[in-house]
């Protein structure tokens, strides 16, 4: 059991798999409680700042990663936070074997992109606007790099009934699978085979800072974590998914983004985002609150990724775990094929025998669980004159 990524525990039953240990719970109504590296973060000091950069800490890491493994594969989005991954590994001087960035390229030729439209559902401009862009950059820059465009609407062609959808966890959409798996890659499969050690970096995640009106709280959530997917269906013991921020392996990492967008938001020209970003409104409607969260990540970006150099288009967050609309090209464009009427018919099946106690309140997704630790009193991260 990787612990690193987390696990899930039904009594004394332990589990890797969301899905998994709600389908056991759901037999007998019972709670579940999730562990995410609970013995570390517990004993790191969230109250301090270190003195060390956000720079060097994404140095650090890169090097951690680079050391523990022979190969290093970087999961390449575009977005910000893999983007960062990557320079941090190629600005230092630290090699990365291989990118893979994940498109639908042989499934979204009818697209019509757009660049000015930064819905959830318009999320796949992002691979024309900026993966594809990034891609270019690297390969110029670095040509000993192996860069892949790993097509995984191909994939998505070759689902199996039921299959798809218990290897999903918490986001159960039609590209949720397919997007992560590496299973038709032969060079990387071989070098398992071989016992190499391969990591697969996953640019998971931002701090989640958030406020009970007197303290702030650094919030780890489940989702989030989840968003990686196994790269092969057999599971070896020498490949692992990396978490390039939420890592045990360096906390203080995590302390010092925290402090970052403490600061950040108390900053006066940021006034206008601190009333929504720094708490999350129960009272809203879940897609409202998922588009409040998704604005407060992309807000911080200049923050806890000082050395970006361009600011680069991104949609919205999904605001749905189930047949999330970023995947809006999909139904647009297939909603006719034997894959469509499939992953509709499996999921309706499936959610029908779910109980609602594991259901968000909007039944739009699984009940979230978080790991939460106290970052100090407000007043500690406020300007000495106060213009909030």
């Amino acid at each position: 059991m990787n612990n690193y990524l987390g696990h899930y525990s039904v009594g004394t039953q332990l589990f890797t798999d969301k899905i998994q240990a709600i389908l056991e719970a759901n037999k007998t109504l019972a709670n579940i409680e999730w562990h995410f590296n609970k013995e570390v973060f517990s004993a790191t000091d969230w109250t301090s700042e270190p003195a060390t950069s956000l720079d060097e800490f994404y140095r650090i890491r890169a090097q951690q990663i680079r050391e523990r493994f022979d190969y290093v594969v970087v999961m390449c989005s575009g977005g910000a936070d893999s983007t960062n991954a990557v320079w941090a590994f190629l600005n230092n001087g630290i090699a990365i074997d291989e990118v893979v960035a994940s498109a639908p390229m042989s499934g979204i030729k009818n697209v019509q992109f757009n660049e000015r439209d930064t819905r959830a559902s318009n999320q796949i401009s992002e691979t024309i606007y900026a993966q594809i862009p990034l891609l270019q950059e690297i390969s110029t820059k670095h040509p000993n790099i192996k860069v892949t465009l790993h097509d995984y609407f191909e994939d998505m062609l070759g689902y199996q009934t039921d299959e798809w959808l218990y290897s999903s966890a918490d986001w159960i959409h039609p590209t949720t699978v397919a997007r992560y798996s590496l299973e038709k890659y032969k060079h990387l499969k071989d070098m398992a085979e071989a016992g190499k050690r391969i990591a697969i970096v996953y640019g998971i995640d931002k701090p989640s800072v958030i406020s009970d009106g007197t303290n702030l709280y650094m919030a780890f959530y489940d989702i989030t974590v989840n968003v990686q997917r196994p790269a092969f269906k057999i599971p070896y013991s020498n490949v692992e998914n990396v978490l390039f921020y939420f890592t045990p392996e360096l906390p203080l990492m995590l302390v010092k983004e925290c402090h970052t967008i403490a600061k950040w938001f108390f900053r006066p020209e940021h006034a206008h985002l601190l009333k929504y970003m720094m708490k999350t409104d129960q009272t809203l409607s879940f897609p409202r609150r998922r588009l409040q969260q998704s604005r407060y990540e992309r807000s911080i970006v200049p923050a806890i990724y000082p050395s970006l150099e361009k600011k680069v288009f991104q949609g919205e967050k999904a605001t749905r775990m189930f047949l999330a609309d970023h995947d809006n090209w999909f139904y647009q464009l297939h909603n006719g094929t034997m894959t469509y009427q499939m992953i509709d018919s499996d999921f309706r099946n499936f959610i029908k025998h779910i109980n609602p106690k594991y259901l968000n309140v909007a039944r739009l997704g699984f009940k979230a669980f978080d790991q939460t630790y106290n970052l100090g009193p407000i007043a500690n991260f406020r300007p000495l004159i106060q213009t909030v």
